[in-house]
């Protein structure tokens, strides 16, 4: 099917490799985006709380530092008189002339509190029988029938004994040409004898909160000033002072400590607070983070638009690269599919010049083609070749069965008559002849092999005595192991025929043998007469050449002796295996067999 072919399955892996990264980039880069604007946005806000929190926590150190020092400042730069001797001149005095001469005195010290802080509205002092006096900043000024005795403020700061109280935010009635405002007063006393000597009142603009307006983001959050009760001091967004805090805001409130920020994001939107040390105020931070994303929007549609160019990209990528690597495969499907119809045409790379891996491919097919055309051609011969060997071989046995029996009648009468040299021979005669016609296996010991080998050597020894000697020098693990039979006595004959017969004088033939990884190594040497180096070239190539037939039944003079043995040791173990020879003239010839042991 189409759908499961190298060319769609690469095509898939292709675009799994390159797709699924970029939709795993793209959303973790999102979400890394998106954690980065909180965070960014969180410590932003937490900065500029902190921030905020720092000023007005200057800003009431002031103020504080102001109504604490108060009575220990000079009233005149000449004389030697202080806040706290002139309020008590003002306690014992109903004269209005004194009462004014002391406000000229405080005069100076009042206004440069007023123009060092530009929030401050106006600074009023009390005393304990009702007197007041007033230093106004921009028309504002005390009321004159202004008694503050029994007003809930004046009460409350008294019960503080000294420490600082803050009031709420409002207009105060009392005051001329009021506007929004936050009072702080504190009760005086003599630094001598602690006696009371009135109470210090501090009239604050609602600019005194000009550190919250630092929002960094004035369109995505707001900014609170409450206190711990939940009412608004000031806000960024305009709600009206004094009314309460959102419920969660409320809530929230609770787990803020004086030590840290607390943070909560509940319904995409996220809450910072911190509370100002040592008072009851709270600045708290609402920053809605739907409308934040709405702001980043556009780095959101950013991101997916470098996302789907990318996937576009790549998938054409993806298309070209399956194509261009999988089209020389498919052209080598066809052409190994059209083999089926015509199993032997030799198939020709199209691509010649082409010598990469697909290239390497097609020339390797072709190569592969001429190798099975080859293989199946020496395997047809070697049918052939077998076919011959078996006609061979019931001829053999039907001359050998003839030659045998004949043999044994021949032996018998020897026997009668008693002639020793004609026992010996036609029994080893008719040893050889039972061994050659042995049928139930073409493979033999070697123990075998080499008794074959003797009763060869026997008819010869009676034939040439003294003047040929035999030896053999094989190991005891040898023995037990198999192989083909025929192998070392067609060596031994050649021996004796083309080395040692021609010889003048004694000779000798001796077979060695020997196992050695797994290989069995005979070698058999005889010191005849020799080769000439040009016999020695011409019998090297007689053994390269593979066996020749002409047709069944016809025989090749070349398919006996040394060159037969080497080719059946190479038709049945293969052509690892065979025949290597020595020779010199007048020095005799050395002839290795290297067959696998079995």
């Amino acid at each position: 099917m189409i759908l499961f072919n190298i060319k769609t399955k690469l095509f898939l892996v292709l675009v799994l490799v390159s797709i699924v990264p970029i939709i795993v980039v793209s959303v973790s880069s999102y979400q890394s985006y998106t954690k980065l604007v909180n965070e960014q946005t969180s410590l932003v806000t937490s900065t500029t709380i902190g921030n905020s929190v720092k000023s007005m926590e200057e800003i009431l150190q002031n103020i504080d530092r102001i109504s604490v020092t108060l009575l220990q400042q000079s009233s005149n730069a000449t004389a030697y008189s202080t806040v706290s001797d002139e309020l008590l001149k003002l306690n014992n005095t109903n004269d209005q002339y004194d009462i004014f001469m002391i406000r000229s005195k405080l005069k100076l010290i009042f206004e440069n509190i007023l123009l060092g802080y530009n929030y401050i509205n106006g600074l009023y002092l009390f005393t304990p029988d009702g007197k007041w006096i007033s230093y106004g900043s921009s028309g504002t000024d005390l009321r004159l029938d202004y008694i503050a005795l029994h007003d809930q403020w004046y009460l409350d700061t008294i019960q503080r004994k000294g420490d600082l109280y803050v009031g709420e935010v409002g207009v105060k009635p009392y005051i001329i040409n009021a506007k929004q405002s936050i009072g702080f007063s504190r009760a005086l006393y003599d630094p001598n004898n602690h006696e009371f000597l009135g109470v210090f009142m501090l009239d604050c603009s609602m600019n005194i909160f000009d550190g919250l307006k630092r929002n960094p983001a004035p369109s995505l959050s707001n900014l609170y000033l409450a206190d711990d009760q939940g009412k608004i001091l000031y806000s960024t967004d305009g709600q009206p002072i004094g009314q309460p805090l959102a419920a969660n805001l409320v809530s929230a409130m609770e787990h803020v400590n004086s030590n840290s920020q607390y943070k909560v994001i509940q319904d995409k939107i996220m809450t910072v607070m911190q509370k100002v040390p040592g008072h009851p105020w709270n600045v708290i931070a609402n920053i809605s983070l739907e409308r934040l994303y709405e702001q980043y929007n556009i780095s959101q549609k950013l991101l997916l638009y470098i996302a789907v160019s990318c996937a576009v990209i790549f998938l054409l990528l993806s298309f070209f690269l399956s194509n261009l690597i999988t089209k020389p495969i498919i052209e080598l499907t066809k052409m190994m599919r059209k083999t089926k119809s015509h199993p032997f045409v030799k198939i020709k790379p199209k691509r010649s010049k082409q010598i990469d891996e697909i290239g390497i491919l097609y020339h390797e097919f072709d190569k592969m083609m001429k190798q099975i055309d080859t293989h199946i051609r020496e395997s047809y011969q070697n049918k052939i070749l077998t076919l011959d060997s078996q006609m061979k071989a019931l001829e053999a046995q039907i001359n050998s069965h003839f030659l045998y029996n004949t043999l044994e009648s021949i032996n018998s009468i020897a026997e009668i008559e008693e002639v020793e040299s004609i026992v010996v021979m036609t029994k080893s005669l008719g040893d050889m002849f039972r061994y050659s016609i042995k049928t139930d296996s073409e493979r033999v010991t070697v123990s075998e092999e080499l008794q074959h080998v003797e009763n060869y050597m026997a008819i010869q020894q009676i034939r040439y005595g003294d003047k040929i000697s035999f030896k053999l020098l094989v190991d005891p693990e040898v023995r037990s192991c198999h192989m083909l039979k025929l192998l070392l006595q067609p060596l031994v004959e050649n021996a004796i025929y083309h080395g040692l017969e021609n010889k003048r004088g004694k000779g000798s033939i001796t077979i060695t043998g020997k196992l050695q990884e797994e290989r069995i190594i005979f070698e058999v040497c005889d010191d005849g007469v020799g080769m000439s180096p040009e016999q020695v070239n011409e019998l090297r190539q007689l053994l390269s050449q593979p066996p020749e037939f002409i047709s069944v039944g016809q025989r090749l003079k070349q398919s006996i002796g040394i060159k037969n043995v080497h080719s059946r040791i190479v038709l049945y173990y293969g052509d690892r295996y065979g025949l290597t020879f020595q020779s010199e003239v007048h020095q005799g010839t050395r002839i290795t067999v290297e067959i696998p042991s079995l």
